[in-house]
């Protein structure tokens, strides 16, 4: 028997078994894989859903926080002056933020405040309900704490948010709980719609059993089930505080992977089939000296590539058939490799830089400049030596904004910016620390150098007026000076340099203060 029948044969049985092999592994293993698949989805569409219901829950915390940590209302629990209620809390204003209804309680939990936007009214027995909830966390040891959560109330289930009342810095004693109520209307069912992309539902706490035939996935409280060859249906379970299981979200899916699948393993099928004819086809008429050198040079090319790593290697595409073809659709693609390599790490780049700089003035963020506090004080202990720390707060801010805009404002802290940037050397560090505060480190300073360019910063920043377009200002800046050793702990040098930054503000501001210890009975003054 010739080479050539040898090959013809040998094709021809490796054919057939393929094709068995390929049937065998598309009727059992790709369905089941792609059932799979289809329990993925399901758990991811699952795990959408859940994070609509946070996103919807989160934006009435938002709103508990704005009230609660509000100047305002703190004053409002301690005065009772009824213009607040009728400016701040009216129906209009509820309606206005989405908010059904706000219960202000004193810290025994007796209601002092109870505002609705007039599609709502508490009763005697809710007030109880919504002030239980408050009653059971501070017994499980979670006082003055925010809470958010699901309640039903008179069939009707309600997000609530909870949160203490404090005043807007939030270094008071809590005056009370405020808690805002937002029903689980339709509204709220519709943005959820939007937010999936299909319709969605809500049906009651026991509305499934267990053991639902045809479930896709299920862990326990959310589950996904087929509810036809070509639809499935997605729970989640909307749970209260208890955790007691009150009404399910519903969405109704297409079964879209699960019916692309088997139509795919028939056209896998068939193209397989053609594509093993073709097969048998071009090795009983290809298959010779020639080929089987130029393969084996491609495959010589590539193995360089992939063993060295080097994306600037190229195949030898020399001629006109189509393995030169390839070739130099592999040159195009090493070529897009390299070049999407390149743009990546200029994406990874540009993103620590990001995420390590303030947007607007371009210094390093606060949890960057701390990070750099850390490294110097390491440094310090390393090779025994002092480093200069400076907290600087530009002096009555929120008049600039108030007065000339927020836009003014910002082009005020990139010009202090740039003005405390030239003062310094190649190696010191700035930061923002807070909105107009800044935090500077300077290594190998002790502490009458750190004192001297801190003066320096506050001529700089103070003796020329700033550019603002059609008005021109002048603006000082306050400093806190200390000095960090190898045995100093970060947060206490930034808490002695902002207590000699209020020393400063307290004595008049634009000057310059050292604080080497802490005062033991500070009074608390709001920076301007």
């Amino acid at each position: 028997m010739t080479i050539r029948k040898k090959i013809l044969l040998f094709s021809a049985l490796a054919l057939g078994g393929f094709l068995a092999a390929v049937y065998l592994l598309s009727r059992f293993a790709l369905l089941k894989a792609f059932a799979r698949l289809e329990n993925d989805s399901a758990r991811e569409t699952i795990s959408h859903m859940q994070n609509g219901l946070r996103n919807e829950q989160s934006h009435l915390e938002i709103l508990a926080v704005d009230y609660g940590q509000w100047d305002s209302t703190y004053e409002f629990m301690g005065n009772r002056r009824p213009s607040y209620v009728r400016n701040e809390l009216s129906p209009a204003a509820l309606k206005g933020i989405h908010v059904n209804f706000v219960v202000l309680l004193d810290p025994s939990g007796k209601a002092t405040v109870n505002q609705n936007n007039n599609d709502w009214t508490l009763g005697d027995d809710d007030l109880r309900q919504i002030a239980a909830v408050q009653m059971r966390a501070e017994s499980a040891g979670l006082k003055a704490a925010p809470l958010n959560g699901i309640l039903e109330m008179k069939g009707r289930i309600i997000m609530l948010s909870y949160h203490p009342i404090v005043n807007t810095q939030g270094n008071r004693v809590s005056r009370g709980t405020l808690v805002m109520g937002r029903e689980l209307d339709q509204s709220v069912i519709a943005s959820l719609s939007r937010w999936m992309g299909y319709q969605v539902w809500l049906e009651p706490g026991d509305s499934i059993g267990d053991n639902l035939p045809g479930t896709l996935w299920s862990d326990g409280s959310n589950l996904a089930r087929t509810e036809s060859d070509s639809m499935s249906l997605n729970y989640v379970a909307v749970r209260d505080f208890s955790g007691k299981t009150r009404r399910f979200l519903v969405e109704r899916t297409p079964r879209s992977l699960f019916l692309e699948g088997k139509v795919e393993i028939r056209y896998l099928w068939s193209l397989l089939m053609l594509a093993g004819a073709v097969f048998c086809g071009a090795l009983f008429f290809f298959v010779d000296e020639v080929l089987v050198t130029r393969v084996a040079s491609l495959s010589s090319d590539v193995a360089k590539v992939t063993v060295s790593g080097d994306l600037a290697l190229r195949l030898n595409a020399d001629g006109k058939d189509e393995l030169s073809d390839l070739a130099r659709a592999v040159n195009s693609m090493l070529s897009a490799i390299q070049k999407a390599k390149s743009e990546l790490l200029q994406a990874q780049e540009s993103l620590r830089f990001h995420a390590e700089h303030d947007a607007l003035t371009g210094v390093l963020n606060r949890r960057a400049i701390r990070d750099v506090l850390r490294k110097e004080l390491a440094r310090c202990r390393r090779d025994k030596n002092t480093l200069g720390i400076i907290l600087a707060d530009l002096d009555h801010f929120k008049r600039i904004n108030d007065h000339y805009g927020h836009a003014a404002g910002d082009t005020v802290l990139v010009a202090a910016v740039q003005r405390i940037t030239s003062m310094l050397r190649s190696y010191d560090s700035l930061g923002r620390y807070g909105g107009e505060e800044f935090l500077l480190i300077e290594p190998g300073c002790d502490l009458d150098l750190a004192q001297k360019l801190a003066e320096r910063i506050r001529t700089a920043i103070g003796d020329e007026t700033i550019d603002l377009g059609e008005d021109a200002i002048k603006v000082s800046v306050s400093l806190g000076v200390t000095l960090g050793t190898a045995d100093s702990d970060p947060e206490f040098l930034v808490a002695l340099a902002d207590a000699a930054l209020y020393r400063a503000k307290h004595n008049g501001r634009d000057r310059v203060e050292i604080g080497l210890e802490l005062p033991e009975d500070e009074p608390i003054e709001m920076k301007q």
